[in-house]
């Protein structure tokens, strides 16, 4: 017996295992071309299964492939199903800490290789920098410098500085307009908030107020940065945003050691 359901082509003597992997693949190029759109729902599973001659279980194992990819969703109730999900770049962020953790990657080594692709985003950012991304960047510091000035007094004023720093970073990558080097340090910058996370949650006092001292200095290293960006000299800019994340990674290797083995996962 053979159907075919969008390009997908079965029949009873390949093992069903391998008619998962077929009907996921097929799904995953209709969504990845925007044949079905974010948001939709897939077929009802009857449908689906009576379209494509397979078993309840292998449909539902092509669907757990793409839900272990970010792909679709599968919603509960009367109305539910599989929604088509965007790509997830935090899947593949989840990915590639868990990879890293396995090779005993330590904390010197992800931030070394942070500063190296940021730094890059930094130097293609000056080259293609646009006013409305020169302006993000500068609302971002400036929400920094109304929270030191409000007092960083709390575990959760300084939470809120540390995600401002986080979005700058964001922004950097998102506004060099690369969208492979965007993706490669999002993914560098969501790996080490991870380790960051499990590192506080591991203090004796997770809520214990953390040196606040250099922060001003930080403000200052990134209004610098935007006044090179500005300039338009990008050999500058990315040296001057390279020998800050060296700075930083010092200020964090006071709490920890810089040779410690990144940890994701308890």
């Amino acid at each position: 017996m053979q159907s075919q359901f969008n390009g997908v082509s079965t029949d009873a003597s390949v093992r069903p295992p391998k008619v998962s992997e077929r009907i996921a693949d097929s799904l995953r190029s209709q969504i990845v071309r925007g044949e079905i759109t974010p948001g939709s729902m897939l077929p009802p599973e009857k449908r689906m299964v009576d379209e494509l001659g397979v078993s309840r279980p292998t449909l539902r194992e092509a669907f757990r492939i793409l839900e272990s990819e970010g792909l679709i969703t599968v919603l509960t109730g009367a109305r539910g199903g599989p929604q088509v999900r965007w790509p997830d770049l935090s899947v593949a962020s989840r990915h590639i800490g868990l990879y890293l953790q396995t090779r005993g990657t330590t904390l010197a080594d992800l931030l070394e290789a942070r500063a190296e692709f940021s730094a890059s985003c930094v130097r293609v950012l000056t080259g293609r920098r646009t006013p409305e991304g020169l302006a993000e960047l500068h609302a971002c510091v400036e929400k920094q410098r109304r929270i030191w000035a409000a007092g960083v007094d709390t575990a959760n004023d300084f939470a809120r500085w540390v995600s401002l720093t986080g979005d700058f970073h964001e922004l950097i990558a998102h506004h060099c307009g690369n969208k492979t080097l965007e993706a490669q340090a999002k993914s560098l910058g969501e790996v080490l908030g991870a380790h960051r996370a499990l590192s506080i949650r591991r203090r004796e006092d997770p809520d214990a107020i953390a040196d606040t001292s250099y922060i001003p200095s930080v403000i200052a290293a990134y209004a610098e940065l935007l006044r090179l960006i500005e300039t338009g000299d990008s050999a500058a800019a990315a040296e001057h945003w390279r020998s800050h994340l060296q700075a930083s990674a010092d200020v964090v290797y006071r709490n920890r050691d810089k040779d410690s083995v990144i940890s994701l996962f308890e």
